[in-house]
């Protein structure tokens, strides 16, 4: 029988859903697209597959996931429409944990994992379209490609909201290369606009192109002050 909190709360209720070890991770690993067991256990070290087809079948009752064939280890795991409902709480929750982590003073794992430059080009690809959300671009709709140290993704900016999944088979406007560092660097500041492009490939619609170093280049902190604005306003 599931954990639950017993409280007549609509929190309680959603976290009695969501609130068990490893349960959001792996809507975030699906939040880039489709993925075999295997690759979800890839992109989960430390999760063991016993608990993981726990997860995993806990999730697909829930109708979070879909998981059609059920055949073997090529079966791929989905989200529902439901579950990508959740894909805006999970992305204000990773910004408000960077917003929290850069201000303590002291070290932590979670500290070092934001001034790191070894991450996984699945972060960095969610990194970014998380750092869009903070500068919206309605009127501007396409479809990119961007390769983050030789790993491709699509970006779909639609009506202000931006999306990013694995992969680069589709027709696409523009397409930026860069590798983790420069990107996380550029996220940080420490970089400016002209050495940021200066290591990144580009070809394509130079609007869109524009954009897309606009989510990724910080070098005024004007990102920061407007999710620190955005936080203000939802409290």
């Amino acid at each position: 029988m599931a954990r639950t909190y017993n409280q007549d709360c609509i929190l309680a209720h959603a976290l009695d859903l969501l609130g068990e070890r490893w349960t959001l991770l792996i809507l975030r690993e699906l939040f880039l697209g489709p993925q075999r067991f295997g690759d979800l256990q890839a992109g989960l070290p430390g999760i063991g597959a016993n608990l993981l087809s726990k997860r995993l079948k806990e999730l697909e009752e829930a109708d979070l996931i879909d998981a059609p064939g059920h055949s073997d280890n090529k079966t791929r795991y989905r989200l529902t429409v439901m579950g990508e409902g959740l894909r805006t709480t999970v992305r204000s929750l990773m910004k408000w944990s960077i917003l929290y982590f850069i201000e303590r003073p002291d070290s932590s794992p979670a500290r070092e994992c934001i001034y790191t430059d070894n991450l996984q080009p699945d972060s960095v690809a969610l990194a970014i379209e998380m750092f869009a959300g903070l500068c919206p671009e309605p009127e501007l709709n396409y479809v990119a490609h961007i390769a983050i140290d030789d790993f491709p993704y699509t970006v779909y900016n639609m009506n202000g909201e931006m999306t990013c999944r694995r992969g680069a088979d589709g027709p696409a406007v523009a397409t930026i290369s860069a590798d983790v560092g420069t990107i996380m660097q550029s996220f940080r500041g420490e970089k400016t606009l002209d050495e940021a492009k200066a290591r990144m490939k580009f070809s394509g619609d130079q609007k869109v192109i524009a954009h897309l170093l606009t989510c990724i280049v910080h070098e005024s902190g004007d990102h920061k002050k407007a999710a620190m604005e955005e936080i203000s306003v939802a409290s």
